[in-house]
């Protein structure tokens, strides 16, 4: 068994472990013992549950974008020494030169969390600095601030103002889809939207476009 399906067997386990209980109460030493390896086993592929939970979610995610987008649209982390950086986390879709429609990509996230809703929504339900929630929101918030830029197009905007749609923007979007899988009577967490489906990149440029009229004056 090569270090790839080693990982997918833990995550397989962990998965079925918190469906039967809950990710508080599934230990360690419950996924070693359900897997039949052992914790050095374990701890070679992953430092903790938390580091587990992060590499469920870029393989669930990578695996959607990679099957629903080419490969010039899929954007990834700078190469790098963990594992997690071979999986695709968000696309960029041009729809003018200075418009991204990402409609689509947000449809793949809700799909991720629909996939294994009682598993996601355990662990968004954790707020600590190695949670999955603030893990998304370091993930996707320099995502954010490229596609500000893309918008921008070499026109200037100061890097206060970025910073500010980039955290307002990631905020917005990541609490909206954790506040909806917090809802267990609400099945679906993306209805048709249209025509809000891209509500983020429509937003994100008409405040850049305002902005830039108003220095203009």
């Amino acid at each position: 068994m090569n270090s790839f399906d080693t990982k997918y067997l833990i995550a397989k386990t962990f998965i079925e472990l918190c469906e039967r209980s809950s990710i508080q109460k599934v230990s360690i030493s419950d996924i070693v013992n359900e897997t039949g390896k052992n914790r050095k086993t374990f701890y070679y592929h992953f430092d903790d549950k938390n580091s587990l939970i992060m590499w469920i979610f870029r393989y669930d995610m990578g695996m959607i974008l990679k099957d629903k987008f080419p490969e010039s649209m899929l954007v990834y982390e700078d190469p790098n020494d963990d594992p997690k950086s071979q999986f695709p986390f968000y696309i960029t879709k041009k729809s003018g030169v200075r418009s991204l429609n990402h409609a689509a990509f947000y449809d793949s996230f809700a799909k991720v969390l629909e996939g294994r809703r009682k598993f996601y929504h355990q662990a968004l339900l954790e707020n600590g600095p190695q949670s999955l929630r603030n893990y998304l929101y370091d993930l996707y918030l320099p995502a954010m601030v490229n596609d500000i830029n893309i918008i921008l197009s070499n026109r200037y905007l100061p890097e206060e103002n970025i910073e500010f749609l980039a955290e307002f923007y990631t905020c917005a979007w990541l609490y909206y889809f954790i506040r909806k899988i917090d809802q267990p009577g609400n099945h679906e967490l993306v209805s048709n939207v249209y025509p809000f489906n891209n509500i983020i990149h429509s937003s994100l440029e008409a405040e850049i476009k305002q902005a830039q009229m108003r220095r203009n004056l």
